[in-house]
């Protein structure tokens, strides 16, 4: 099988000739151009060669100038819709070109997109929880601008780079950030408007960032063909979450460890996940990304426990 027919089929629950694979890594890049940054992303994918190419997003998101972070609530307010194909979106999608013409169309290209709540966050940090109870609003109307931003920037990713699904980052989802009731209220209906147009794509893959009491129930009823989370750290389990939802199931590794367990250890994880899900609708993959520092030998043993 080629790897795109291996993924999708693992997606839609067919029979597959292995179980696929993921991984994937932050950009260190200092001084990054579109060509820099695809040539990492070409790098990494020829070094491990997983099913899929998810590509991350390493730039920061683009603000007014005086802007670059949100010092103080008022300026929620100033931040703007922009055109996708300037700024950091436009280099991007330059490096999509680059990194689609080079894997080819049987490999699928997955482009990573935050939730507007994870941006509000990279953009204020844990104050932004202070600034939602004080006006909510505020904040609220900063993030659906964001919200916006990203619908467009989707759209570009499809037209001009030609992506075949995106990974959405679900932040915030946990004990340690928001309630359930606060996520439901605040975050959710953000969320929703950028997936939902997401969903326009042939692969959208959910991701449930936390690492602590994560709400898996409550985010697995988003319009998304597989869900990734950070199975062996929030849970929960593979075989328990085989019981909760009907999607495709993308994880089994533990991506802290992996920074100092050895390659054995890991094989051992991608086993056991293996067996947990039954080897159908599945797609072995570290519950977040791994760690710049992580040996080589250690995301390679994903490839070796699959048979890759």
């Amino acid at each position: 099988m080629t790897k795109r027919e291996r993924f999708t089929t693992a997606i839609a629950g067919g029979e597959t000739d292995r179980v696929p694979f993921g991984a994937w890594m932050h950009s260190t890049v200092h001084h990054k151009t579109p060509q820099r940054f695809a040539q990492f992303t070409l790098d990494f994918h020829r070094t491990y060669d997983p099913d899929f190419v998810k590509v991350m997003y390493d730039w920061n998101y683009d603000t007014p100038v005086n802007f670059q972070f949100v010092q103080e609530p008022s300026v929620w307010q100033e931040l703007e819709e922009f055109d996708p194909t300037i700024g950091a979106f436009g280099r991007q999608v330059e490096a999509l070109k680059i990194i689609r013409d080079s894997v080819g169309p049987d490999v699928p290209l997955i482009q990573t997109v935050f939730s507007p709540f994870h941006v509000a966050y990279r953009l204020a940090h844990r104050r932004v929880l202070q600034d939602l109870r004080d006006d909510p609003q505020l904040v609220l109307d900063g993030m659906r601008v964001i919200a916006h931003n990203y619908i467009r920037f989707g759209e570009l990713c499809r037209r001009e780079a030609g992506v075949d699904g995106f990974f959405f980052g679900a932040w915030g989802c946990e004990s340690g950030w928001l309630s359930r009731a606060d996520y439901t209220d605040l975050v959710m209906p953000l969320d929703r408007m950028v997936i939902d147009t997401l969903r326009a794509a042939e692969i959208v893959v959910l991701h449930i960032h936390g690492e602590e009491g994560s709400y898996f129930e409550l985010l697995e009823h988003y319009p998304c063909d597989a869900i990734s989370w950070e199975d062996r750290l929030s849970g929960p389990s593979v075989a328990e979450a085989r019981t909760k939802t009907e999607k495709c199931l993308m994880g089994g590794i533990n991506h802290v460890a992996a920074v100092t367990a050895g390659a054995e250890a890991l094989q051992r994880e991608a086993r056991e996940a293996i067996t947990a899900s039954g080897g159908v609708k599945f797609v072995l993959a570290p519950g977040c990304t791994f760690f710049n520092q992580t040996p080589q030998q250690n995301i390679l043993a994903l490839k070796q426990a699959v048979g890759g």
